[in-house]
């Protein structure tokens, strides 16, 4: 019969030494020591020689053996054991033994271990790579791959993890199905399912679930392994393409100190009087300088005054505006500022507060240079950073002050009050001003027909009210007089204002309104952005609750360049810091620089700007609100304290063949120190020290956001999944490739012995109890008892049994199954 022929390995499981039956070679040393006719020596040889030919033959055989079994198990991981059968011929012709030889299931070799893990070099690797590229923050330029490309490439590492993890999973079966204690029946293709999600609730894992087949811990990690392996390895795909593909965001670009020329004190003093300020800025017109208080009123009156509203050609021609701005632009040497008016909540009854601010004009003018030299150092960049184009002046940029950096803040509130007659000695009642007055400032309450009908008031302890009609003025006009306020009573207020206003037909006394003001220097952020189209506006926001520490703040994601946007507007929630921050104390002669007399008008600032209508095209008349107006024009006149200060210092510059080359970009990007060079160290230690933070749009790799940190996290489980089992393979040296298709385990199952526990499953399952089952990998005996094979047996099976049936490590299986027929020989 066929199965007589059957190699002597095939039927015994182990391998035969062919060299002790093999015929002595003509040209070898024959049993007697002396050599063949053939040979010239005739001596007997030495026993030593034989031994050591015999042991150097059998140490090159098993060394070969060595290198031919790791090549297959290379081959098998790494599945290319179809390109190698494409180049090998048909081992064994048909008729001439068996097809498939007998193979060995389990092996220890810790050599072979690791070979097998090289299933895992690549995903592990390139997840490694997403991880660490993304953690360090890495700048890729302006112009990325196509996102298809980085696409693609995530898809690819989805699958390779996804096989990563198969490998680990099935690994943890067969050590369970080949030497614990088995495994429930609904865990034996767990590692094919790592990428449906649905067999998380499905019956074969909820059974497997229920079945007491191990320990409790061994139990619970078998569960984690397989249910945390399908999440990596579903959530796999969607963390590599996040990780994968660029983001767009600001990243660092330069980091510098600039200098301004000016102490601290000569930029935002404590108090501010007239000795500084210009006589001719006692009367000023439309081209006032930018020196002066009242500079660019023009500007507060289009903004208060017409709102965005067109004006009409009467207003466009006495004014020389043909538009109205939905914000008042202040222009300085080379920035651009806004103002900011919004309304201050309080619960306090009376009259609501009004808060503005704006940039220091100095500061933003320095930081404005700065963003306009940096534009220009890019030109002679060189560095490249990724496969992009690292750095264009048509990109998105941030240049910010976070630090050390204070900007004027005002607030007034206003209460209308009357004077009964020229002897009234009544002291000058001031509506506390909220947030700024303490409640023990408080002297009484007076009653107005306004917001509860009851104010608290600040008398005044030397002005009374018949003192203002000592003002000169003009009756019909609304005349603006300042009034120091004693800083013991009125704490944390800067000034007051009293403002006469044209008699009412059927009012028998004199209308006033009384106006506490309060000015103080607030720690602030000021950024400049700019964009294709050139610089933006120098824009600020408040840093309330933070003290200069002298260090910057690193620039924040919320940095984001973006296309100009409306800013709050008269009438409008402001959120401003606390007061009193840095207060001042405005004496009157400064303050009397904020109401000017304007050129070819014959009137006062303020009477020209609180005019009661301006004639406009479609809404009539409009009443300006006079508090609004008085921060803005306080505001408008401490924004350009220290104007005449400006940036100090020339910025670092290159050689290009022993000529200048121009701005040293490569040096300003790289953040490694000043830019700005040729600073006299003795006469700037009193300078005024800003950091500027430069950032640029692009897209890059980073942690900034949520999705990325995730990501990480899914990632970073796989790895330590992956480390873990390469540790554990490492150190025990076992492994197996064998039973990690549907096929090997459909041809394992035909070659086992029927089981009466799997009756009436042949149309499917239905019950749970079936995946309960547990079932193990055991060795049988051919009824011939010549050889061994393998076989899933479910159910309990007897310890005594177990340990003849368990499978050996390095051992080889395959031998025909009893009950085979001769008609199943045949076919084989």
């Amino acid at each position: 019969m066929q199965s007589k022929e059957l190699p002597d390995e095939a039927l015994t499981g182990h391998t035969i030494d062919q060299s002790v039956t093999r015929d002595p070679s003509p040209n070898t040393s024959n049993s007697l020591g002396s050599t063949s006719p053939q040979g010239k020596n005739n001596k007997p040889d030495d026993p030593g020689n034989i031994l050591r030919t015999k042991g150097s033959t059998h140490g090159a055989a098993r060394f070969w053996e060595k290198v031919r079994e790791a090549w297959k198990a290379v081959v098998r991981t790494l599945s290319l054991s179809l390109i190698v059968h494409a180049f090998q011929g048909v081992r064994h012709p048909l008729g001439r033994g068996l097809h498939e030889p007998t193979k060995i299931a389990v092996r220890h070799s810790r050599l072979i271990a690791l070979l097998r893990n090289l299933v895992h070099l690549v995903p592990f690797g390139f997840a490694l790579f997403e991880v660490i590229l993304n953690w360090n923050v890495y700048y890729v330029g302006t112009e990325p791959y196509s996102t298809a490309v980085y696409q693609i490439i995530a898809k690819a590492h989805e699958v390779l993890i996804q096989a990563s993890i198969t490998t680990i999973i099935f690994s943890a079966i067969r050590r369970d199905l080949a030497h614990g204690k088995g495994l429930p029946f609904g865990l034996l293709f767990s590692g094919l399912q790592v990428s449906q999600l649905s067999y998380l609730w499905s019956v074969e894992l909820w059974g497997a679930m229920r079945a007491d087949f191990q320990r409790p811990l061994r139990k619970m990690g078998l569960f984690t392994l397989v249910v945390g392996g399908i999440m990596v390895a579903v959530a796999s795909g969607p963390a590599s393409a996040i990780l994968l593909i660029p983001r767009v965001q600001l990243w660092p670009a330069g980091i510098t100190h600039i200098w301004i020329n000016a102490t601290a004190d000569q930029i935002w003093p404590a108090r501010i009087d007239g000795t500084n300020i210009p006589e001719t800025c006692s009367t000023v017109g439309l081209e006032a300088s930018n020196v002066c208080p009242a500079s660019e009123w023009y500007a507060v009156r289009d903004w208060l005054a017409v709102g965005t509203q067109m004006p009409s050609p009467s207003y466009q021609d006495r004014f020389r505006s043909g538009h109205a701005s939905e914000i008042a632009l202040l222009h300085g040497q080379s920035s651009t500022r806004n103002i900011y008016l919004g309304n201050a909540l309080t619960d306090r009854r009376g009259p609501m507060p009004q808060v503005a601010t704006t940039p220091q004009a100095v500061i933003a003018d320095a930081l404005t240079a700065t963003a306009s030299l940096w534009r220009l150092s890019l030109v002679n960049v060189t560095a490249s950073a990724g496969h992009g184009s690292p750095l264009s002046d048509l990109s998105n940029s941030a240049h910010r002050i976070a630090s050390n950096y204070s900007q004027p803040y005002s607030t007034a509130v206003c209460v209308p009050d009357q004077i009964k007659n020229e002897s009234d000695s009544r002291k000058l009642a001031f509506p506390i001003l909220p947030f700024t007055n303490p409640p023990s400032s408080v002297t009484r309450n007076q009653s107005y027909e306004i917001r509860g009908g009851s104010v608290e008031i600040i008398e005044h302890p030397y002005y009374s009210y018949y003192q203002l009609l000592d003002t000169p003025r003009d009756t019909q006009d609304r005349t603006l007089r300042w009034i120091e306020l004693p800083g013991d009573l009125f704490n944390g207020s800067s000034i007051g204002a009293a403002i006469l206003l044209p008699p009412h037909l059927y009012d028998s006394g004199y209308n006033v309104l009384l106006c506490n003001l309060a000015a103080g220097w607030s720690l602030s952020s000021l950024v400049v952005r700019s964009s294709p189209a050139g610089l933006g506006l120098a824009e600020s926001t408040s840093e309330e609750g933070k003290k200069p520490t002298g260090q910057a703040v690193p620039i924040s994601q919320s940095l984001t360049p973006r296309a100009y946007q409306s800013h709050e507007t008269l009438g409008t929630v402001y959120d401003r810091p606390g007061f009193p921050n840095r207060s001042i104390n405005i004496s009157r002669s400064w303050a009397q620089y904020l109401d000017p007399s304007i050129e070819g008008f014959n009137t006062s600032l303020f009477n020209l700007l609180s005019r009661k209508h301006v004639e406009r095209e479609d809404i009539g008349y409009e009443t300006v609100d006079t508090t609004g107006l008085l921060v803005t024009l306080l505001l408008n006149g401490l924004a350009r304290i220290g104007w005449g200060s400006t940036l100090q210092g020339e910025v670092r510059s290159v050689e290009l063949n022993g000529e200048d080359g121009g701005l040293d970009g490569n040096y300003w990007l790289s953040g490694r120190g000043d830019v700005f060079e040729n600073i006299d160290r003795t006469e700037s230690q009193d300078w005024v020290t800003l950091r500027v933070d430069s950032s640029l749009e692009g897209y890059a790799y980073n942690t900034f956001t949520t999705p990325p940190r995730i990501a990480i996290a899914v990632l970073t489980a796989y790895c330590l999944l992956v480390a873990g089992h390469v540790l554990y393979t490492g150190v025990t040296g076992i492994s197996s490739n064998c039973w990690d298709t549907i096929a090997e385990v459909t041809a394992l199952a035909m070659n086992s012995s029927p089981t009466a526990a799997l009756r009436n499953t042949c149309a499917g399952i239905t019950e749970l109890h079936i995946f309960k089952l547990p079932v193990r990998i055991l060795v049988s005996k051919d009824e011939e008892g010549e050889g061994e094979h393998l076989e899933l047996v479910f159910g309990t099976v007897d310890d005594e049994k177990m340990s003849e049936r368990t499978i050996k490590a390095n051992r080889t299986y395959g031998t025909l199954p009893r009950g085979v027929t001769e008609e199943g020989k045949k076919d084989i």
